[in-house]
């Protein structure tokens, strides 16, 4: 119950659009709200920099959205679906 968004799940989803990280739903849109001006190169790929500071930060917002869950399960119950992630 710990997600991380590795530099891999940050290049599959620029790539392909989407993808499941942990149980999470992460779109392609989720990481434009996160690029900065600057990160693309001039042939439309993120920069490894990028990359890895969208990385992070995917990261930190999975982990606000686990422990929102973890809150809410705490708070009402289990859900009628959980999803388990070693990391």
């Amino acid at each position: 119950m710990n997600p991380r968004a590795t530099v891999g799940d940050v290049d599959w989803i620029d790539v392909y659009g989407e993808a499941r990280i942990c149980g999470h739903q992460v779109r392609k849109t989720d990481l434009l709200t996160m690029e900065r001006a600057g990160d693309r190169r001039p042939d439309g790929h993120l920069t490894g920099q990028a990359k890895e500071r969208i990385a992070r930060e995917l990261t930190g917002r999975l982990r606000d959205r686990e422990a929102q869950a973890l809150a809410a399960w705490n708070a009402q119950g289990p859900p009628g679906t959980w999803r388990h992630c070693e990391g």
